[in-house]
């Protein structure tokens, strides 16, 4: 009898959905089964894999995968929901129909959504498919956590550039400037070109509390305390101001610092100020003769010759009489001018000769590339906090240019998310929208504790469903307590996961979602570097998903049915959706099918699109109100909030006695957000939450490596093991989010207690800041104590 021969493994090109990375790989799979995944080189993300991304066979094939969907038949809050398996058109049936009675009835505004990160989940293959169900229905109340994560470097920035922080051109800068941000843990593709420009000769300044890899590689290290960003960045735009180390050129040719702001009302002197039957769109500034110069904000021009005074002070003569006036650039340059290197020391930690050094690197670079994230954008001044940070690197010059951030995209590629199908008198209705005005509420992202107030009190009206794709809202967010009432207390609750977690168990229906290897995903674009943009890949379902499991898209275009939308979703046909999005680009999902190593477009990330020239012959500048990058916001002026960055206290002084440690938090490589600790691989890595300490301030309470001990705030408190970190600064310890129990671990939390260890518990949210919502996730006073 011959032996049996099997079949050869089947390797599929792909790329890995499971973080930021979007990692180019190759999908083994063997008997129709997913086996492992592989570095795919000569891919734009490809170079190397992280332990999640390797560990997909695990996370596909766990014993503890939803397989069907489950309907709750105990009462809520019972230890055991007592699930029992429904149809999928049982299950669809029911949920669009609570959604169409609450619309009907209330107003599509009282059905609420949340959503996973894109950024560290599957669900980036159907993230837009899902907005648009959302706005197509008409709902404006997504709990999506943007605040506490992209929105400041997303949006936030737009008050400054107009654009978002940009695709930083690692592989052609001078300068590598890394705040708050971490990628050898959270985003492998980008830490390998910073890794390539290290090796290339750039230098590297990291600003953050915590001596990580880079920390200890860079030129210099700023090791700031949690939540003084601000005044770091301040600190360094003064010294390089008063030094005249900045690029003078173009921030007089391409800010709006040159621009006079009047001292009494504090918006931009106008043309109608000075001229009876003057234009009010046009702005003016002084020349350096002393006479005015005229710009022109709607074409983006200057109107007369001559070159404008950077920094400018004095009366201006009117009909009127005079009008005291500024110079924007000055009013900035006065607000860091309060920054001496003295003030940032004591303010942040960061010694003035550090601070000195630092500038000089800057100054010195002919390029600089950076990226923020999550470690300047989880604090009550986040907001203002992007805007000083963004307004030191416009200092450089940097911006738009080869070596530095540029911003867009290498081809015209549609958005299927769906902003202009939701009517403007429902977007007007988002939740905390009236105020922060200016906040993620525009896009109808709100905050969860906004949702859980209008759940629980009505305020300003009832939200009484909630659809969850992904996320896990007891551990991701803070007021865990808060959330355990109002979840208790919805009419409906739908959860979408690939396992029942901690707040999947308040649900009434569970729904299984495949995983990114069990169905077929589009990406435009690989944004680890300016040339990976122009990489285009369909990535196929390599496996049959496990069970009945169908991916979010499938899920959103059966409910879209259901809902009567489905003209609003390419008739139903996710083909179509995608071949709109790729018209653009000259691409069609026929091609990519024909190609999935995936296809370059022709073109590229444009260098210094703001001096392009328009129809109008004037050159396109920013996409801000005054064309130019924004170094005082009328904007921000108009709603309340400060047009120059100024600092704003984010830990509280008065509670450093009873709580004399700073909390921060970190993310680690072995888990995205409250994901993967059930991964037997990955949970080896970490076994238990660490709480990172100094030496000092663990030995002068008595603990040691290992030690299971207590983080105790004014709000709560949570458990973790010390982990001691040579040379982190005394003062101030960091733990780790999304730690919840999915069984007994012979720790000291356990199954009776399965949100012990979750350090959000410890956050106090009644200070936010006041445009975006953001909480202090990474600057909040604690104390820490033997368990």
């Amino acid at each position: 009898m011959s032996p049996t021969v099997r079949p050869a493994a089947i390797r599929t090109p792909a790329f890995c959905t499971q973080c930021r990375s979007r990692c180019g790989c190759v999908a083994v799979v063997e008997d129709g089964k997913l086996t492992g995944i592989e570095p795919l080189p000569g891919h734009p993300s490809g170079e190397k894999l992280c332990p999640k991304g390797r560990a997909a066979p695990e996370l596909v094939y766990h014993p503890d995968r939803l397989t069907r969907p489950l309907r709750r038949t105990a009462p809520k809050g019972a230890a055991n929901p007592g699930w029992e398996p429904i149809s999928w058109d049982e299950a669809l049936d029911e949920i669009a129909g609570r959604m169409a009675t609450i619309a009907r009835e209330h107003g599509a505004e009282q059905t609420a959504f949340s959503v996973t990160t894109p950024s560290g989940t599957h669900i980036s293959d159907s993230i837009s498919w899902i907005e648009r169900l959302i706005r197509a229905y008409g709902s404006p109340n997504t709990i999506y956590g943007t605040e506490i994560c992209n929105w400041h470097k997303d949006f936030a920035s737009r008050f400054t550039y107009g654009t978002d922080i940009g695709t930083p051109d690692f592989a052609h800068t001078d300068c590598v400037v890394l705040w708050g941000n971490n990628p050898a843990a959270t985003w492998l593709a980008r830490s390998v070109e910073v890794q390539k420009a290290i090796r290339r000769g750039a230098k590297v300044v990291v600003v953050d509390p915590r001596p990580i890899a880079f920390a200890r590689r860079a030129d210099q290290w700023l090791a700031v305390r949690p939540g003084t960003d601000q005044a770091v960045a301040l600190g360094l735009a003064n010294l390089l101001i008063e030094s005249g180390r900045f690029d003078r050129e173009f921030m007089t040719r391409w800010s709006n610092g040159p621009l006079l702001v009047r001292s009494d009302t504090g918006r931009f002197l106008r043309e109608s100020d000075v001229s009876p039957g003057g234009n009010a769109r046009v702005l003016l500034a002084l020349a350096e003769a002393g006479g005015l110069l005229r710009y022109d904000a709607e074409r983006g021009v200057w109107i007369d010759d001559g070159m404008p005074a950077l920094r400018s002070a004095g009366d201006v003569d009117t009909p009127a009489g005079p009008i005291a006036c500024r110079s924007a650039f000055d009013l900035y340059a006065a607000a860091a001018a309060h920054w001496t290197a003295a003030r940032v020391a004591d303010a942040t930690g960061v010694p003035a000769e550090d601070l000195d050094k630092a500038a000089d690197i800057l100054a010195d670079a002919t390029s600089i590339a950076y990226y923020a994230w999550n470690g300047v954008g989880q604090s009550p001044s986040a907001t203002q906090t992007d805007r000083a940070i963004s307004l030191l690197y416009a200092l450089t010059g940097s911006y738009g240019k080869a070596g530095g951030n540029v911003p867009g995209g290498a081809a015209a590629f549609a958005d299927i998310s769906g902003a202009d199908l939701i009517p403007a008198d429902q977007k007007e209705k988002a939740l905390g929208l009236k105020d922060r005005p200016l906040g993620p509420g525009l896009n109808g992202w709100v905050t969860a504790r906004d949702v859980w107030r209008a759940v629980l009190a009505g305020d300003p009206y009832p939200v009484r469903m909630l659809v969850s794709f992904g996320t896990n809202l007891l551990v991701s967010q803070p007021d865990g307590d808060v959330a355990t009432e109002a979840l208790a207390a919805l009419d409906f609750h739908v959860h979408v996961d690939f396992f029942e977690n901690a707040t999947a168990r308040h649900a009434d229906i569970l729904l299984p979602a495949a995983t990114s290897w069990e169905r077929e995903g589009l990406r435009t674009g690989f944004d680890a570097s300016l040339e990976g943009q122009r990489k285009v890949q369909l990535r196929p379902a390599v496996v049959d998903p496990v069970g009945e499991a169908r991916s979010d898209t499938d899920i959103v275009l059966a409910l879209a049915a259901r809902l009567g939308l489905t003209e609003a979703f390419f008739g139903g046909s996710v083909d179509r959706g995608h071949d709109h999005v790729l018209a653009g680009a000259g691409l069609s999902v026929d091609h990519l099918r024909a190609n999935p190593q995936g296809m370059t477009v022709a073109g590229h990330v444009p260098l210094e699109a703001h001096t392009t020239v328009g129809a109008d012959g004037a050159p396109r500048g920013f996409p801000t109100p005054t064309k130019r990058i924004e170094v005082y916001s009328e904007r921000l002026h108009d709603h309340g909030q400060e047009p120059t960055p100024a600092l704003v206290p984010t830990v509280p002084a008065e509670d450093s006695t009873t709580y004399p440690l700073r909390l921060g938090s970190a993310k680690t490589v072995a888990f995205c957000h409250s994901q993967h600790r059930n991964i037997a691989t990955l949970r080896r890595l970490m076994p238990d939450p660490i709480l990172e300490m100094a030496g000092e301030d663990a030995a002068a309470r008595g603990l040691a490596q290992g030690d299971w001990a207590v983080v105790r705030t004014a709000r709560g408190r949570s458990v973790a093991r010390v982990s001691i970190v040579r040379g982190l600064p005394a003062g101030g310890v960091f733990g780790q989010h999304g730690w919840w129990v999915d069984g007994p671990h012979g720790s000291p939390y356990d199954s009776d207690h399965p949100l012990a260890a979750n350090i959000n518990a410890t956050i106090d949210t009644t200070t936010a800041d006041p445009i975006s919502g953001s909480i202090p996730l990474r600057c909040s006073r604690c104390e820490v104590e033997r368990l």
